[in-house]
């Protein structure tokens, strides 16, 4: 009943004012009605988006949001550096509006739409250069102490492999931190994307020829998409058709394609790749 109150008389008062005599010659202006403000909540995933010294992040992902952004007309908001952890609360919250770069469950898809756009973000076997095992069978993992990344959803495949092998995982909290543990003899290998890893590993100049990719393959069969997620909470939800009309045309049209490369083109990961003790 005081909402119903409080809506008529803010109406009553938008006709008075509307009734007041106009000063002579005034013209009647269209009303502008600005973009809205999308707020994207970013972890640091190197390579694909990251603060690097700034309040700025940068990467491929930022170059995609913000084509996005122009093609869609909304302005594109960046949190502060914030954990993979915390961007899920605010995005349940309906704090955050966006989140990429993000594997689907049906525990994000209560809260989030998420909407594919790539369809692989690969995952690989990181070891110290100088350990002589040779590791190209997830047989050969049985006993050995890995480190994954705690709120990262893994491909099918490998998630099925750390449910199995749990007993022996240690989860971190980023990739620089399991670099560091595995650079120590803390555990015996890393899994991890392989794009964000071999950036990390660039980043240091002590970390050059101290690891080497695992010939072991993690790829999997089942579908592997990465999403654009948006908060189901979100004041701005219903703009979830027009969002997902233009990333269709980025996709259709090669954009996403460009930006995120296939690792297999890298010659950064090749060269991890064929590094031995």
């Amino acid at each position: 009943m005081a909402k119903t109150t409080a809506r008529y008389c803010l109406s009553a008062l938008m006709l008075w004012l509307w009734l007041l005599p106009k000063p002579a010659g005034a013209e009647i202006q269209p009303q502008v009605i600005a973009p809205p403000t999308l707020v994207w909540c970013l972890d640091h995933f190197p390579h694909f988006h990251e603060y690097d010294n700034s309040d700025t992040p940068v990467g491929p992902s930022v170059v995609l949001m913000q084509e996005l952004a122009r093609r869609a007309g909304f302005q594109l908001s960046f949190t502060p550096r914030t954990s993979l952890a915390r961007c899920l609360k605010l995005m349940e919250q309906g704090d955050v509006d966006l989140m990429s770069n993000l594997r689907y469950s049906d525990e994000r898809n209560q809260f989030m739409y998420l909407l594919p756009y790539s369809s692989n973000v690969a995952e690989s076997l990181f070891l110290r250069k100088a350990d002589q095992r040779l590791i190209d069978s997830k047989a050969q993992l049985r006993g050995l102490t890995l480190a994954t990344l705690r709120h990262y959803l893994y491909n099918p495949a490998t998630m099925a492999l750390i449910a199995e092998e749990s007993r022996h995982i240690a989860q971190v909290d980023s990739i620089e931190v399991a670099l560091e543990m595995l650079l120590r003899n803390r555990i015996d290998g890393l899994v991890a994307p392989t794009i964000s890893t071999t950036e990390a590993i660039k980043a240091i100049s002590s970390y050059q020829q101290r690891f080497k990719i695992a010939p072991l393959d993690f790829s999997g069969v089942a579908p592997n998409n990465i999403h654009l997620a948006i908060a189901r909470n979100s004041p701005n939800a219903a703009l979830k058709p027009l969002l997902q009309q233009h990333l269709q045309t980025m996709i259709d049209d090669g954009t996403v394609a460009r930006l995120i490369r296939n690792p297999k083109d890298r010659p950064d990961v090749k060269e991890l790749k064929l590094q031995q003790p």
